[in-house]
């Protein structure tokens, strides 16, 4: 085959895969998608493959390292399946759902990041624009519900059922997309548009058009946030918009002051707007310590137990405490003692915190301890978690440590890898997104960050490579 035909054929490759990924990625949070999703996962994991094959000479020790621990981590879900199961049908069920479209987002972004440092500079920044566009997909079709919804009630039109927004209180729909989803598909996007903002202000590309996009993307999804009322996105979009101001202060303020100043200056009054008015409609804020002095205290009060047959405790003010805060803490430290006592794991990625707690305290409603992190450990145990935080962190660790340069165009990935993986460090903490499609985002983006970090080879290379 000609030279020439081989690039060709490789550059259909990452194109196909970009745009397999816009459509997952639009998708992946949305009902009755199943079908089009594995479509996706399949087709790029196919293609990833070949480019893992392709590219085979890059993957050596060292920098592989992520990789390998990603590939443990299967090889501990598979051995506790078979050897330390303590429920073989449920957990088998997961396994040839779950773990299965987990593994075949690996084989995909980890092709599409090999193949990201071997292709030419012009044709990266076409594919990211079309990656971006699938990143942002799923903030526009909630906007496009809000819309929609709202233009129903106003002209009196009967919005089609699938297009509809649905609460969790009213009857239960087939078209209801929770809270929980767009924290986990909305939120690192905005921290990828922040970072994003930050290399663009950092290279001096302040007054670039394609930062209005950057921008009006992050305002979207405080939107999304603010219309949802989603407290924990709130909270960590407030957090990522102070390390994008640390860093602008801290990196540009001695070569541009004014404009460093007025750019953080911007962002908080930006941020500030949204936060006012969320902690002004959610009075949980104000009691949060409160609530936690007693949901820390596990055996006093046991209501965390099962809160809707066995009421709520008062706080110091001597107020009932607040739902959401005294559960989450209570069941979150209930959630770290259970790591201790079982550091194996009960073998679920999703609900292994209910299934274990439900035995242990009988009367007990448990489903999910709402922090993530803590969740997938009583599930993975700790020979699980291990190889996946090794994997993310020494990842984010390899990135952060290469060599920047605007004119590579590979810059946008490198930081978007980063921004991601950082967001999911934090997110996970106190959402309950160990569950189905979150697990599989994440195997993703550490795959595709651990793939990119291998090596950045020149284009020149890549007939080689090939041959």
């Amino acid at each position: 085959m000609p030279t020439s035909s081989k690039t060709k054929i490789f550059s259909v490759c990452m194109y196909t895969q970009a745009v397999c990924f816009a459509v997952l990625y639009a998708i992946w949070i949305l009902p009755n998608t199943i079908l089009v999703r594995n479509a996706c996962l399949i087709l790029g994991a196919a293609i990833g493959v070949y480019q893992i094959y392709l590219f085979r000479r890059q993957i050596k020790f060292p920098q592989a390292i992520p990789i390998f621990l990603l590939l443990a981590l299967f090889g501990w879900a598979s051995f506790h399946l078979l050897f330390l199961s303590n429920n073989f049908a449920i957990q088998y069920e997961e396994y040839v759902s779950v773990w299965k479209r987990s593994f075949l987002a690996l084989l995909f972004a980890c092709g599409f990041g090999l193949g990201l440092s071997n292709i030419t500079p012009n044709t990266r920044s076409s594919l990211w624009a079309t990656f971006y566009v699938g990143l942002l997909a799923p903030t526009l079709i909630y906007l496009i519900k809000y819309s929609l919804v709202q233009y129903g009630q106003v002209f009196g039109v009967d919005i089609p059922a699938y297009w509809n927004l649905y609460q969790a209180m009213e009857n239960p729909s087939p078209y209801y997309v929770a809270k929980t989803a767009y924290m986990g598909f909305c939120a690192p996007v905005l921290a990828i548009s922040l970072g994003q903002l930050y290399i663009k202000f950092r290279d001096g590309d302040f007054l670039k058009w394609v930062n209005a996009v950057y921008l009006i993307a992050v305002i979207a999804i405080l939107s999304v946030f603010y219309k949802e009322n989603i407290k924990n996105g709130m909270a960590y979009s407030f957090a990522f918009i102070l390390v994008l101001i640390a860093l602008v202060l801290l990196k540009g303020f001695k070569l541009a002051p004014t404009r460093s100043l007025a750019f953080a200056i911007a962002l908080l009054v930006l941020s500030a707007g949204f936060g006012a008015n969320h902690v002004e409609s959610n009075p949980s804020w104000k009691t949060l310590f409160a609530d936690a002095k007693v949901a820390v205290q596990l055996d006093r009060y046991q209501n965390w137990q099962c809160g809707s047959q066995r009421g709520y405790p008062n706080n110091e003010f001597g107020e009932i405490v607040s739902v959401t805060n005294y559960e989450r803490i209570a069941w979150a430290a209930s959630a770290a003692s259970l790591i201790v006592q079982y550091p194996i794991g009960y073998g679920l990625i999703e609900r292994s915190f209910g299934q274990r707690g439900n035995v242990l305290w009988p009367g007990a409603c448990l489903s999910q301890s709402h922090s993530g992190w803590l969740d997938l450990t009583l599930g993975i145990g700790i020979p699980g978690i291990i190889p996946l935080l090794g994997s993310i962190l020494i990842v984010m660790r390899s990135l952060i440590k290469q060599n920047h340069s605007s004119e590579s165009k590979l810059e946008s990935w490198r930081v978007m890898s980063i921004w991601i993986l950082f967001s999911f460090l934090l997110i996970w903490c106190t959402t309950e997104i160990s569950q189905k499609v979150f697990f599989e985002e994440l195997i993703f983006f550490t795959a595709i960050g651990s793939g990119l970090q291998l090596n950045y080879m020149r284009w020149d290379k890549l007939n080689a490579t090939v041959d």
